[in-house]
Formats: C-alpha cells, sequence, structure tokens
C-alpha cells in the first residue's frame, strides 16, 4: 500500500486503537481489489443501523466502548422503527431495544443522527467531485448520479469503518475514469413527451433501465431536460438501484456529468444501445405489482423517506377528503422534515386527514403480520420490488395522486395509462 504519513501514523496506532483497526480491515479490502492507495473522505452515510441481529449490535457497541470516533460528519440511516411511535406500529419491544442500543452506540461516536435514508432532506450532503462512502442504495446512486459525488456500493459495517478511519480505498467510482458511461439505453419514438406529466413513468423506466443495466455505469438519452424535481430524481435512484445494482448512472441533459452525451462517455462511442417501448414500461409495472388486488389494506409513501414538498403534495391531493376507514396511510418522514411539517401546521392538518406520519424507521420493515395488513399500495418502485421477498406483502404500485384516491375510495384506483393498453 502506498499511505501517507498520516496514514503510516493510523496503521501504527497512533491516531488510537479503533482507528488502527478500521484502517487494518480497509487494508484488507484494498488488497482484495489489489488497491495500492486510499482516498480521503469528506462524510459517510452508515447504513448499520436497521437491527438485523445481536452480532450487528454487539459491533457498534464494541466500537463505541472502545472509544471509536467518526472522523467525518457521518449520517445515520434508518432504523427498524420509529424511534418514539414503535409500539403504534406495532413492533416488538426486543427489536426496539436492540435499535435504541444501536442509537447509543452510533450517537457515542460521534454520529450526525438523522435516521433517514434520505439524509439530503435533513441537508447533510457531500458536493460535487468529493468522496464520500455509503451503504444505502439508493444514497449511493443518488449521491453519485444526481450530486457528482464519488461512492462505491458499500457494505454497511464496511462503510462504519470508512467512515472511522476518514478514509476509503481507492478504486470503482472513487476514481473518475471508472465513471464514464459504457452503454446507452434510449426511449423509443412511443415514449411521448405529453407522458411525463406524472411521476410514476419515472418510476417505471427507472425499472425497466436497471434491468437492462444491472450493475455496469450506462446512460440514459431521451429524458425530458426541464420540470424534472429532486424528489423525482430520488425516487429514479431508488428504483434503478433496486431493480439493478446501479451505483452512478448518466441522464443525459440532466444529470452533472451527463449535461452532453459527448460528457457522459467522455468523447468515446456506447459499446451496446438498448431501447426502451412502452411494452417495457408495462412488462416493469407488472413485476412491482399484483393484478388481482382490488381492495387495499394499507398505502405507504417514504420509500426513500418523504420531503416536505411531497408531504405538501400529499394534502394537496387529499383536497379535504379523509383517508378510508379501511385504509391505514402511513407518510414517512426524517425527523428534520417532520419538525418543519409541525412548525408550519401541515402536520396536524395531514393528521387531521387519517394519515399517520411517522420518522426514523424503514418501511421494508412494516410489521404487517402484527397489524393485520396483506396488500399494500405505494409509490415507490423500490418498496414494490423488496416487500414481497421481505414482508409477504402483495404489492400495488400507482402514483401519488392514484395512492391518495385509492386511501380515499378505500380501493384500488388507477387511471388509464399508455402503458396500461
Amino acid at each position: 500500500m502506498k499511505l501517507t504519513d498520516y496514514e503510516k501514523s493510523m496503521l501504527d496506532g497512533e491516531q488510537g486503537e479503533m482507528r488502527q483497526q478500521a484502517l487494518q480491515a480497509l487494508c484488507d479490502l484494498a488488497a482484495f481489489y489489489d488497491v495500492e492507495e486510499f482516498v480521503e473522505i469528506v462524510g459517510c452515510h452508515d447504513d448499520s443501523t436497521v437491527y438485523a441481529g445481536e452480532a450487528q449490535v454487539a459491533f457498534a457497541e464494541h466500537l463505541a466502548a472502545k472509544g471509536a470516533k467518526f472522523a467525518v460528519p457521518t449520517t445515520t440511516n434508518a432504523t427498524a422503527c420509529d424511534l418514539n411511535l414503535w409500539d403504534r406500529q406495532k413492533h416488538d419491544v426486543e427489536t426496539m431495544s436492540a435499535t435504541r442500543r444501536i442509537e447509543a452506540a452510533h450517537v457515542k461516536m460521534g454520529a450526525i443522527p438523522t435516521w433517514s435514508c434520505a439524509p439530503y432532506h435533513a441537508g447533510v450532503a457531500p458536493s460535487f467531485g468529493q468522496q464520500f462512502a455509503s451503504a444505502e442504495s439508493n444514497v449511493i446512486c443518488y449521491y453519485n448520479s444526481i450530486i457528482g459525488a464519488r461512492t462505491n456500493r458499500y457494505a454497511g459495517p464496511l462503510e462504519l469503518l470508512c467512515g472511522i478511519a476518514g478514509r476509503a480505498p481507492y478504486f470503482g467510482l472513487h476514481k473518475p475514469e471508472n465513471r464514464f458511461a459504457e452503454g446507452l439505453v434510449k426511449l423509443g419514438a412511443d415514449i411521448k413527451p405529453e407522458y411525463f406529466v406524472e411521476e410514476d413513468i419515472f418510476n417505471l423506466i427507472s425499472y425497466a433501465y436497471g434491468s437492462i443495466v444491472a450493475d455496469r455505469v450506462w446512460a440514459l438519452e431521451g429524458m425530458p431536460t426541464k420540470g424534472i424535481t429532486n424528489e423525482i430524481l430520488k425516487q429514479f435512484s431508488a428504483t434503478a438501484a433496486s431493480s439493478g445494482g446501479i451505483a452512478l448512472f448518466h441522464m443525459i441533459g440532466v444529470t452533472p456529468e451527463a449535461q452532453t452525451k459527448e460528457q457522459a462517455f467522455g468523447g468515446k462511442e456506447p459499446k451496446e444501445v438498448v431501447e426502451i417501448h412502452l411494452s417495457d414500461l408495462a412488462e416493469a409495472e407488472r413485476q412491482i405489482t399484483n393484478p388481482n388486488v382490488t381492495d387495499i389494506d394499507a398505502i405507504v409513501l417514504g420509500c426513500p423517506h418523504c420531503s416536505y414538498n411531497e408531504c405538501a403534495k400529499v394534502e394537496e391531493l387529499f383536497r379535504g377528503r379523509r383517508v378510508h376507514e379501511n385504509v391505514h396511510f402511513w407518510l414517512i418522514t426524517p425527523r428534520s422534515v417532520a419538525d418543519r411539517l409541525k412548525d408550519s401546521g401541515l402536520y396536524e392538518r395531514l393528521i387531521r386527514l387519517g394519515v399517520e406520519i411517522y420518522s426514523d424507521g424503514c418501511i421494508l420493515e412494516y410489521r404487517n403480520k402484527n397489524l393485520g395488513t396483506n396488500t399494500m399500495m405505494s409509490n415507490s418502485g423500490k418498496f414494490d420490488t423488496y416487500c414481497f421477498a421481505m414482508r409477504g406483502l402483495q404489492p400495488v404500485f400507482g402514483s401519488m395522486k392514484e395512492c391518495i384516491e385509492s386511501a380515499v375510495a378505500g380501493k384500488v384506483m388507477k387511471e388509464a395509462k399508455p402503458w396500461r393498453k
């Protein structure tokens, strides 16, 4: 390894035992990938926060007890449940107790307690070109693609060690030469500009794109270059990282490293070109929707966690109507967003409409068996990709507008769409 003087002192134990052990583990990772040097990171988003067993909790407690401290600003990913309203969510005491231990260990190490899979909504994010470490799939994809920061897809414990050492092995997407697109996905002529009036088409294109690209770096051509919000790009990142193993995508004319096709490919030609058509969007929706579901038990928005703007849009779409008495409607936000909702009065107005608002937790930890729910609707391609395998829930995908209409009606309400013909 080509170590700086500071890194040598860290490896020699001069920066403390835990920082030494963290760098030793990262040296092993570097050796596995045949990497010769580290890169200094500016921050970390720690994904080892959803309770997955005693070993995970004990590891964090061991680090904290030994005096480990994060060397860079480190945000915390979502937990298994709302830390204050876990009983309403029907989580058991064991999960809550373990989550409190995870919380205490991370706070002791100096983490920024965001407890969110959308730390960018909490105002914490790297800038273009900055080196970072994350294991949360949507954060990786969002930071790499939408911001232009640099991180690989790390495992939860590894990115935790990166945060303690302040270093990451210099390989993969940390290196600029590995960030150029290799292949190109184009929208077919049958996907017309007027179809982009609602956000659900972005999720379906993202699902189809991820299915084609897998874990490669490709570009996407033909998307609208105006009117794409951060919330749409968030959902696109989350879905692409779920249907495929995508850590970086280039949306030509939209994302910072793909303002032109030439920039996205570094002046080279695509090695492969694939088109997406309406039939691919129809197939994408079939993959994340059970067509036999008509009655809906629950509707959840917040995978990834909702922004303030999304919460405001929910109120607008309800138009004063209430959630049907047979439906649970959950809205999951970061704590910082929940505080803004309360300050503005929007929190209470949503509650009066029958909306349940939670923070902290990952909705994929939803305890449907305890709540007695079997069918769930969401506007999240990520949630609908995973919810059956993880929770046994029958998913229904729809736009936010369709989710609200279904919540009011107490049954699945979908509009005619070009890909649904």
